[in-house]
Protein backbone atom coordinates (compact mmCIF):
# COMPACT_ATOMS: atom_id res chain seq x y z
CA UNK A 1 0.00 0.00 0.00
CA UNK A 2 1.14 3.64 -0.94
CA UNK A 3 -0.03 6.61 0.94
CA UNK A 4 0.59 9.83 -1.17
CA UNK A 5 -0.24 13.58 0.58
CA UNK A 6 -1.99 15.56 -1.91
CA UNK A 7 -2.79 17.92 0.55
CA UNK A 8 -1.00 20.29 -1.96
CA UNK A 9 -2.57 18.92 -5.28
CA UNK A 10 -6.12 20.16 -4.30
CA UNK A 11 -8.01 23.22 -3.50
CA UNK A 12 -11.14 23.69 -1.94
CA UNK A 13 -13.80 26.37 -2.23
CA UNK A 14 -17.14 26.62 0.10
CA UNK A 15 -20.21 28.36 -1.36
CA UNK A 16 -22.64 29.34 1.06
CA UNK A 17 -25.90 31.27 1.74
CA UNK A 18 -29.88 30.49 0.57
CA UNK A 19 -28.09 31.03 -2.99
CA UNK A 20 -25.52 28.49 -3.06
CA UNK A 21 -27.89 25.94 -4.58
CA UNK A 22 -29.04 28.07 -7.33
CA UNK A 23 -25.48 29.31 -8.22
CA UNK A 24 -24.01 25.70 -8.12
CA UNK A 25 -26.66 24.26 -9.94
CA UNK A 26 -25.49 26.78 -12.78
CA UNK A 27 -22.31 25.39 -13.25
CA UNK A 28 -22.88 21.42 -12.85
CA UNK A 29 -25.41 19.00 -14.34
CA UNK A 30 -25.37 16.96 -11.12
CA UNK A 31 -28.96 16.90 -9.52
CA UNK A 32 -28.15 19.02 -6.07
CA UNK A 33 -32.16 19.05 -5.01
CA UNK A 34 -32.90 18.59 -1.47
CA UNK A 35 -33.58 14.88 -2.30
CA UNK A 36 -30.75 14.11 -4.88
CA UNK A 37 -28.14 16.19 -2.63
CA UNK A 38 -28.87 15.34 1.12
CA UNK A 39 -27.04 17.21 3.87
CA UNK A 40 -23.88 15.34 4.58
CA UNK A 41 -23.94 13.57 1.02
CA UNK A 42 -20.37 13.32 -1.09
CA UNK A 43 -20.76 13.27 -4.50
CA UNK A 44 -18.06 13.38 -7.41
CA UNK A 45 -19.14 15.83 -10.70
CA UNK A 46 -17.66 18.29 -12.99
CA UNK A 47 -18.32 21.99 -11.88
CA UNK A 48 -17.41 24.37 -14.83
CA UNK A 49 -16.38 21.55 -16.47
CA UNK A 50 -13.71 20.75 -13.96
CA UNK A 51 -13.96 17.73 -12.40
CA UNK A 52 -14.68 18.24 -8.26
CA UNK A 53 -15.32 16.50 -4.98
CA UNK A 54 -18.46 17.79 -3.49
CA UNK A 55 -19.40 17.84 0.18
CA UNK A 56 -22.78 18.90 1.64
CA UNK A 57 -22.08 20.45 4.69
CA UNK A 58 -21.92 23.83 6.26
CA UNK A 59 -19.47 24.90 8.76
CA UNK A 60 -20.88 28.47 8.43
CA UNK A 61 -24.38 27.18 9.99
CA UNK A 62 -25.58 28.54 6.12
CA UNK A 63 -27.12 26.17 3.25
CA UNK A 64 -23.89 25.36 1.83
CA UNK A 65 -21.51 23.18 -0.71
CA UNK A 66 -17.77 22.60 0.03
CA UNK A 67 -15.94 22.02 -3.64
CA UNK A 68 -12.76 20.43 -3.90
CA UNK A 69 -10.89 20.40 -7.34
CA UNK A 70 -7.31 20.15 -8.88
CA UNK A 71 -5.00 23.39 -7.39
CA UNK A 72 -4.31 24.47 -11.06
CA UNK A 73 -7.88 24.82 -11.80
CA UNK A 74 -8.79 26.42 -8.65
CA UNK A 75 -8.13 30.31 -9.71
CA UNK A 76 -10.78 29.48 -13.10
CA UNK A 77 -13.50 27.88 -10.58
CA UNK A 78 -13.45 30.82 -8.48
CA UNK A 79 -14.01 33.23 -11.22
CA UNK A 80 -16.14 31.03 -12.42
CA UNK A 81 -18.60 31.12 -9.17
CA UNK A 82 -18.20 34.78 -8.82
CA UNK A 83 -19.04 35.52 -12.72
CA UNK A 84 -22.20 33.38 -12.84
CA UNK A 85 -23.61 34.49 -9.23
CA UNK A 86 -22.90 38.47 -9.76
CA UNK A 87 -26.83 38.58 -10.21
CA UNK A 88 -27.24 36.49 -7.08
CA UNK A 89 -25.01 39.15 -4.70
CA UNK A 90 -22.21 36.28 -4.62
CA UNK A 91 -19.26 37.89 -2.57
CA UNK A 92 -15.77 36.83 -1.19
CA UNK A 93 -15.89 35.65 2.41
CA UNK A 94 -12.46 35.25 4.79
CA UNK A 95 -11.45 33.34 7.63
CA UNK A 96 -12.97 35.98 10.02
CA UNK A 97 -16.37 35.93 9.05
CA UNK A 98 -16.07 32.20 8.89
CA UNK A 99 -15.34 32.39 12.74
CA UNK A 100 -17.58 34.47 13.24
CA UNK A 101 -20.43 32.19 11.63
CA UNK A 102 -19.29 28.97 12.79
CA UNK A 103 -19.44 29.93 16.52
CA UNK A 104 -22.90 31.21 16.16
CA UNK A 105 -23.91 27.82 15.34
CA UNK A 106 -21.05 26.57 18.39
CA UNK A 107 -19.04 24.66 15.56
CA UNK A 108 -15.72 24.08 17.19
CA UNK A 109 -12.51 24.46 15.71
CA UNK A 110 -10.39 20.98 16.42
CA UNK A 111 -6.78 22.38 18.20
CA UNK A 112 -8.75 25.82 18.92
CA UNK A 113 -11.51 24.40 21.50
CA UNK A 114 -10.12 21.12 21.85
CA UNK A 115 -6.71 19.99 23.04
CA UNK A 116 -4.74 16.87 23.97
CA UNK A 117 -6.80 16.67 27.20
CA UNK A 118 -10.03 16.92 25.23
CA UNK A 119 -12.29 13.88 24.39
CA UNK A 120 -16.24 13.41 22.35
CA UNK A 121 -17.87 13.28 25.44
CA UNK A 122 -16.61 16.06 27.55
CA UNK A 123 -17.13 18.32 24.32
CA UNK A 124 -20.70 17.35 24.28
CA UNK A 125 -20.54 15.22 21.08
CA UNK A 126 -21.42 11.62 21.91
CA UNK A 127 -23.36 11.80 18.96
CA UNK A 128 -19.72 11.22 16.58
CA UNK A 129 -18.73 8.22 18.18
CA UNK A 130 -20.57 4.82 18.28
CA UNK A 131 -19.39 2.64 21.06
CA UNK A 132 -21.26 -0.35 19.62
CA UNK A 133 -19.23 -0.68 17.35
CA UNK A 134 -16.27 -3.89 17.58
CA UNK A 135 -13.39 -1.84 17.83
CA UNK A 136 -11.78 1.53 16.80
CA UNK A 137 -8.86 3.58 18.02
CA UNK A 138 -9.98 5.61 21.33
CA UNK A 139 -12.89 2.92 22.10
CA UNK A 140 -11.70 1.94 25.56
CA UNK A 141 -10.52 5.19 26.26
CA UNK A 142 -14.26 6.87 25.51
CA UNK A 143 -15.76 3.84 27.57
CA UNK A 144 -13.50 4.88 30.80
CA UNK A 145 -14.50 8.10 30.34
CA UNK A 146 -18.30 7.45 29.96
CA UNK A 147 -17.98 5.42 33.18
CA UNK A 148 -15.36 8.10 34.99
CA UNK A 149 -18.07 10.92 33.73
CA UNK A 150 -17.04 14.35 32.59
CA UNK A 151 -14.27 15.90 34.83
CA UNK A 152 -15.11 19.70 32.68
CA UNK A 153 -17.89 20.06 29.65
CA UNK A 154 -17.44 22.56 26.43
CA UNK A 155 -20.52 24.94 27.00
CA UNK A 156 -21.48 28.23 24.93
CA UNK A 157 -22.05 31.56 26.44
CA UNK A 158 -22.91 34.95 26.05
CA UNK A 159 -21.03 37.68 27.90
CA UNK A 160 -22.80 40.89 29.35
CA UNK A 161 -21.83 44.07 27.47
CA UNK A 162 -19.34 44.62 24.11
CA UNK A 163 -16.58 43.30 25.32
CA UNK A 164 -14.97 40.33 24.01
CA UNK A 165 -12.87 38.35 26.15
CA UNK A 166 -9.27 36.90 24.57
CA UNK A 167 -9.13 33.56 24.09
CA UNK A 168 -7.35 31.57 27.33
CA UNK A 169 -9.26 34.12 29.42
CA UNK A 170 -10.08 32.83 33.01
CA UNK A 171 -13.64 31.26 34.08
CA UNK A 172 -14.22 32.42 37.57
CA UNK A 173 -16.39 30.64 40.02
CA UNK A 174 -16.82 32.13 43.49
CA UNK A 175 -13.78 34.00 42.67
CA UNK A 176 -11.70 31.15 41.91
CA UNK A 177 -10.17 30.29 38.56
CA UNK A 178 -12.82 27.09 37.14
CA UNK A 179 -12.26 27.21 33.12
CA UNK A 180 -11.11 28.88 30.50
CA UNK A 181 -12.66 30.22 27.32
CA UNK A 182 -11.39 28.85 23.90
CA UNK A 183 -12.89 31.25 21.27
CA UNK A 184 -15.00 34.44 21.55
CA UNK A 185 -16.75 36.76 19.23
CA UNK A 186 -18.36 39.79 18.95
CA UNK A 187 -21.98 38.70 16.77
CA UNK A 188 -23.29 41.71 14.32
CA UNK A 189 -26.28 39.04 13.83
CA UNK A 190 -27.08 38.84 17.51
CA UNK A 191 -25.35 42.27 18.90
CA UNK A 192 -23.59 40.41 21.71
CA UNK A 193 -21.02 39.12 22.72
CA UNK A 194 -20.66 34.98 22.70
CA UNK A 195 -17.95 32.22 22.75
CA UNK A 196 -17.18 28.63 24.01
CA UNK A 197 -15.52 27.45 27.35
CA UNK A 198 -14.58 25.10 29.08
CA UNK A 199 -16.12 24.91 32.53
CA UNK A 200 -16.78 22.54 35.27
CA UNK A 201 -19.57 19.67 34.71
CA UNK A 202 -21.89 21.54 37.60
CA UNK A 203 -22.20 24.78 35.21
CA UNK A 204 -22.84 22.78 32.38
CA UNK A 205 -26.74 23.61 32.24
CA UNK A 206 -28.98 26.21 30.19
CA UNK A 207 -28.83 29.45 32.19
CA UNK A 208 -26.20 28.65 34.48
CA UNK A 209 -24.17 32.04 35.56
CA UNK A 210 -20.45 32.58 35.42
CA UNK A 211 -17.80 34.87 35.42
CA UNK A 212 -15.02 35.34 33.33
CA UNK A 213 -11.91 37.57 34.14
CA UNK A 214 -11.84 40.38 31.23
CA UNK A 215 -9.21 43.42 31.56
CA UNK A 216 -8.42 42.60 35.30
CA UNK A 217 -12.30 42.62 36.22
CA UNK A 218 -15.12 39.58 36.23
CA UNK A 219 -17.66 39.66 33.34
CA UNK A 220 -21.21 38.24 33.93
CA UNK A 221 -21.93 35.33 31.43
CA UNK A 222 -24.79 32.85 30.50
CA UNK A 223 -24.40 29.29 29.34
CA UNK A 224 -25.78 28.52 26.25
CA UNK A 225 -26.37 24.67 24.92
CA UNK A 226 -27.97 24.93 21.80
CA UNK A 227 -26.32 26.97 19.06
CA UNK A 228 -26.66 30.90 19.66
CA UNK A 229 -28.43 31.22 15.29
CA UNK A 230 -30.74 28.65 14.05
CA UNK A 231 -30.93 26.54 16.97
CA UNK A 232 -32.78 23.66 14.21
CA UNK A 233 -30.18 23.91 11.69
CA UNK A 234 -32.93 24.50 9.26
CA UNK A 235 -30.71 26.95 6.88
CA UNK A 236 -27.89 24.37 7.06
CA UNK A 237 -30.31 21.32 6.12
CA UNK A 238 -32.37 23.30 3.67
Amino acid sequence: VEIVDVTGALAAINVAGPNARELLGRLTELDISPEGFKYLDLKEAPVAGIPCLLLRIGFVGELGYEIHCPSPLAAHLWDTLLEHGADLGVRPFGLEAQRILRLEKQHIIVGQDTDSESNALDAGMPWIVKLDKDDFVGKWALEHFQERGPRERLVGFELEGAAVPAEGSQVVVGGRPAGRVTSARWSEELQRSIGLAWVPPALAEEGSRLEIRLDGSLRSAVVRLQPFFDPEGTRLRA
